[in-house]
């Protein structure tokens, strides 16, 4: 795979209500050239088996667990990952507004 353009970063803990709305928001304007990585922090619920279908269903999502951290060492884990030239951090509640990542890169 060539060097994606984006690596938009989304720390999930505890997110099974949100996660896939909050997909929903940012697969459609991401690109093919772009990555989703998905960090769940040590999340309780069903957030992590959610994480995992939904990479299986697209190829620019990948999936990292780790024990809990909190937001910040999500991100990290995030930024270590990322191979994008652009970076976007998303939180797994968040919903994405049409235009974007148009509007970031």
């Amino acid at each position: 795979m060539a060097t994606p353009v984006l690596s938009v970063i989304i720390p999930v803990y505890n997110a099974e209500r949100s996660i896939e709305r909050t997909l929903d928001s940012v697969l459609p304007q991401a690109g093919e050239d772009a990555e989703i990585i998905l960090i769940d922090d040590g999340s309780c619920d069903r957030s992590l088996e959610i994480c995992q279908r939904l990479a299986r269903e697209d190829a620019r999502i990948k999936v990292f667990s780790q024990a809990n951290g909190g937001p910040g060492a999500a991100r990290n884990t995030g930024l270590q990952a990322a191979r994008g030239e652009y970076i976007q951090f998303v939180d797994s509640d968040d919903t994405l507004m049409p235009g974007t990542i148009s509007a970031l890169l």
